[in-house]
């Protein structure tokens, strides 16, 4: 049985805070931190976009690890939360509605907040 829309949702927006904070400790700013962001990602086919950002996980992983040797530890655990993030039935291919977009928020606020507690500096 898969998992209900609104748990994905929430699952989706851990997975964005966490690809949001893999990217600022990586060094370099990416598009994740824009406003609007979050919302056009799940509002134009946010399997699509989510697969993009997956591919560039290894190179930020990578930026994370060799660039600031207190990263390291917390590169690797971003790496692990990403995997756990991810629905077990896969992102959905369909646009988030009213509901999914709020548990989609609740999700990303969440876990951001987690994040800044956690990595304090790194994000900066």
């Amino acid at each position: 049985m898969g998992q209900r829309q609104m748990e994905v949702a929430e699952l989706c927006g851990r997975l964005y805070a966490a690809l949001w904070a893999l990217e600022r400790i990586g060094g370099r700013a990416g598009d994740l931190d824009k406003p609007g962001t979050p919302h056009y990602v799940i509002s134009h086919g946010p399997e699509t976009e989510f697969r993009k950002r997956l591919d560039e996980v290894g190179s930020r992983l990578y930026r994370a690890r060799t660039g600031q040797p207190t990263a390291q530890a917390s590169a690797a655990g971003l790496l692990q939360d990403i995997a756990n993030f991810i629905p077990a039935d896969g992102i959905p291919s369909g646009n988030f509605g009213a509901e999914e977009r709020e548990s989609f928020d609740r999700g990303l606020r969440e876990q951001r907040t987690v994040y800044e507690e956690k990595l304090g500096d790194l994000l900066t």
